[in-house]
């Protein structure tokens, strides 16, 4: 079971720092530790990458004192790293293992994307018997998956949570101050309502045009700088997975919210294309875990064709055709995308399930146009090209005995789309 939908991910994964005394031992003579003194060292030296502020999240998870000590005199000298700690143990949360994977469907990763079909389906095969509504009603925060997402806080890479630097004056600054003071309104007064002020002024900072600093501006080459931007949203990532620690649910948050993960994995994407001394490291680890944590959250929302893309990219190929079409009925009323859907899933799926797959992707096309669900004029051409462009890689794709079943069935949604 998935811990965050089953409400008890704040419980899961709030793990606190350790409560045994694991740190070197004070020289004698040494003052006692000053939980007052800590918090103030905390904020100042070390909450611009924890976006916690008051270091929920170092007693959230299982750092030992020897951890906090060492990680922190690379900010302030020893007694003040000792004062921290003794801050830290007056921080309440639960303790839980440090490697927790936040979010991570079944607590582990699958071994393999046959395991995927085996767990959903009791079978290597796109159940022909599954619906729209059946396949609606599957939670992609329920459903584990082979990627490994991210841990919160992992000293060896960036295959976690925690930002390796703070937030640039340039976001900072950026519209007066905005981002600066929409953080500081979001933490005096820690209300959804505050975090979504400060999420979007933050994803406005970091793509605006207008703003000279913004380094993910990732269409102009002459601009962008993946690494930042990587480390700019994985530190709005941190503030909302925090939120969602501290209260437990995720009423009243919204998926403008939870994108910003997706967001996270779209900057890891396009940096591969970079050079590698300024692409994003560890590039398509990062853009499966961060755009499926995203999209998990809503499927409704951006093309099937990179989160889904990714995991092809990974071999996952069985996970690829579940996002396509897990996507195609959770689009809005009126949009091109299911079309697109349709198209991705029969790209992505393996040869013996293109039958199964084309055939309920095209079923749930036509069950959109017979009750008046229909792309705009506009896009209407580029729906019909779709469908064409499916039924012709299908026609080749598909056993030889299920062709002319597949092309029957695309022929009734040209049909009802052309009209």
């Amino acid at each position: 079971m998935h811990h965050f939908v089953a409400l008890s991910l704040a419980v899961s994964i709030v793990a606190g720092c350790s409560s045994d005394s694991t740190g070197p031992e004070a020289p004698p003579g040494t003052p006692r530790p000053d939980p007052q003194l800590g918090r103030v060292a905390f904020e100042q030296a070390c909450a611009q990458c924890h976006a916690s502020r008051d270091g929920f999240d170092i007693a959230a998870f299982g750092f030992t004192d020897t951890t906090i000590i060492r990680r922190a005199v690379a900010h302030v000298d020893t007694a003040t790293a000792r004062n921290i700690v003794a801050y830290i143990r007056t921080v309440e949360a639960t303790r839980q293992d440090e490697k927790e994977r936040l979010f991570q469907p079944g607590g582990v990763p699958l071994a393999s994307d046959l395991d995927l079909a085996l767990a959903l389906f009791g079978r290597d095969a796109w159940p022909a018997e599954l619906t729209s509504a059946g396949l609606l009603a599957i939670d992609p925060r329920t459903v584990s998956v082979a990627a490994r997402l991210p841990v919160w806080s992992d000293e060896g890479s960036n295959l976690d949570w925690m930002p390796d630097k703070p937030l640039p004056e340039a976001i900072l600054g950026f519209s007066g101050g905005l981002v600066a003071a929409a953080i500081t309104g979001y933490q005096a007064t820690p209300t959804a309502a505050n975090l979504l002020r400060a999420v979007n002024a933050l994803r406005a900072a970091d793509r605006s045009a207008a703003n000279p600093g913004a380094p993910c501006l990732l269409d102009d080459s002459t601009r962008v700088n993946y690494r930042q931007c990587f480390e700019v949203r994985r530190w709005t990532s941190t503030l909302v997975a925090l939120h969602l620690l501290r209260n437990g649910t995720d009423a009243g948050v919204g998926a403008s919210v939870h994108d910003v993960w997706w967001d996270v994995g779209n900057a890891a994407r396009k940096s591969r294309t970079a050079d590698s001394a300024v692409a994003v490291p560890h590039a398509i680890e990062n853009w499966v875990a961060w755009m499926f944590l995203g999209w998990s959250f809503d499927p409704s929302q951006h093309p099937s064709v990179y989160t889904g893309g990714g995991f092809r990219q990974m071999g996952l190929i069985r996970h690829a055709t579940f996002v396509a079409l897990r996507s195609q009925v959770a689009r809005v009323r009126g949009s091109k995308s299911p079309y697109d859907d349709a198209l991705n899933a029969e790209r992505f799926a393996p040869a013996a399930w293109t039958t199964a797959v084309v055939t309920f992707g095209l079923h749930h096309l036509l069950e959109r146009l017979r009750v008046g669900d229909r792309p705009s004029a506009t896009n209407q051409p580029d729906a019909l090209a779709t469908i064409t462009t499916l039924l012709t890689e299908a026609n080749r794709k598909a056993p030889l005995a299920d062709r002319a079943g597949i092309q029957a069935l695309g022929q009734e949604v040209l049909a009802a789309l052309g009209r």
